[in-house]
């Protein structure tokens, strides 16, 4: 199986092994942010996608969720 994103193999969730830590930490900061300013995950996917220290690899993850139309992750 090929990642959701790329064409590496697939590992976890769908991605490969470098799309999943991003994912992963997408979703484990997201917990974070909630707790500070009570963000939306949409509204912390967009803050995600227009930092400019964000990684390749987070965006990439990011733009794939909007595609997909994740709305959460709960």
């Amino acid at each position: 199986m090929k990642c959701k994103i790329c064409k590496r193999e697939a590992q976890d969730e769908g991605f490969c092994s470098l799309h999943f830590e991003a994912y992963r930490n997408i979703v484990t900061k997201f917990g974070v942010w909630k707790q500070a300013s009570d963000i939306s995950w949409q509204g912390y996917l967009l803050e995600i996608q227009k930092n400019s220290l964000t990684g390749e690899w987070a965006k990439e993850v990011v733009k794939h969720l909007f595609e997909v139309g994740n709305k959460d992750v709960t």
